[in-house]
């Protein structure tokens, strides 16, 4: 089983291609106003940061000699050891600029997706069987409405309680050694990477009510995969405007991950559920592996 994180890109492309199909567009319209209007009222909280950001990043790139006419010699003389510490560990004061804006749009995107995933779950649950549906041509089994949605918003709150229970061991072993800087960047980024994959792969599992439990067995047999996919996710997220779209793309882009990687290339003769596929649906995953584009392949 073939795992790259090029496949995992490739998924969050091929969602977004599979957005211009006109069976899922009554399907994204909802996700797409949910995250416009959050998009809006998380933007201007960022905009009122703005200035505190700049201030805090100006601080730390000030190169203003120290006035030290009215100090006492002893402070004086620490006023200028710490001025010439500065300026010869400016490239530090860079590093440390160029983190905080990064963090900063972390955190947003971060929070933009939290929010936007728990409200839009039942939205993104039926997007997700959608996709499935036009891929596979066999829906996932048949739910009554008032039990999907309590079902994916308990699922959306079992995921958040993942992340921020992992996510506060996440912080501490950052925080013990941000002394390097590297580490905690290289480790914050592979599990934003891995939680937004759990996060959109997880919509086409549920719809099958699969375990929690068996969808981070799934990703991780894929784990490159899983990284790449994520890590696009998370790219994504961060850039304003951008982050309007991403959430739908990245629903449909799970669901085709899931049905044509880890599902396909794992055990092509069963169903996501576990139960037999027919022939039809079989031949439909291997027309659209032979078409990966899969939007003007021969299958309608």
């Amino acid at each position: 089983m073939t795992s790259n994180p090029a496949h995992g890109v490739h998924a969050l492309i091929r969602g977004a291609q599979l957005l211009t199909r006109k069976e899922l567009r009554p399907f994204i319209i909802m996700p797409l106003l949910i995250n416009l209007v959050l998009f809006i009222a998380l933007g201007a909280l960022m905009v009122s940061q703005f200035d505190d950001l700049g201030r805090y990043i100006g601080s730390l790139l000030s190169d203003t000699p120290v006035d030290t006419s009215n100090m006492s010699w002893w402070r004086a003389i620490l006023a200028k050891g710490a001025d010439w510490a500065a300026s010869v560990f400016q490239w530090l004061a860079w590093l440390i600029a160029i983190v905080v804006v990064l963090l900063f749009f972390f955190v947003y995107g971060y929070l933009f997706g939290i929010i936007t995933n728990i409200i839009a779950a039942p939205f993104n649950g039926f997007l997700a069987e959608k996709v499935e549906e036009l891929l596979t041509g066999h829906p996932p089994p048949p739910e009554a409405l008032h039990s999907m949605v309590f079902r994916t918003l308990g699922r959306e709150l079992r995921k958040l309680m993942y992340f921020i229970g992992w996510g506060i061991v996440i912080f501490v072993i950052a925080l013990l050694t941000s002394w390097t800087v590297f580490i905690p960047a290289i480790l914050g980024a592979l599990w934003g990477a891995w939680c937004m994959a759990i996060q959109y792969v997880d919509y086409p599992l549920d719809n099958h009510q699969r375990s929690f439990s068996e969808l981070k067995s799934v990703l991780m047999r894929k784990k490159f995969t899983t990284l790449g996919f994520g890590g696009a996710v998370m790219l994504a997220k961060m850039v304003p405007i951008l982050n309007i779209f991403v959430m739908p793309a990245a629903v449909a882009g799970g669901t085709a991950l899931w049905v044509e990687r880890i599902w396909a290339e794992g055990d092509p003769g069963k169903g996501p559920n576990g139960a037999d596929l027919p022939a039809t649906s079989t031949q439909a995953i291997t027309t659209e592996k032979k078409y990966p584009k899969g939007i003007d392949g021969p299958r309608k």
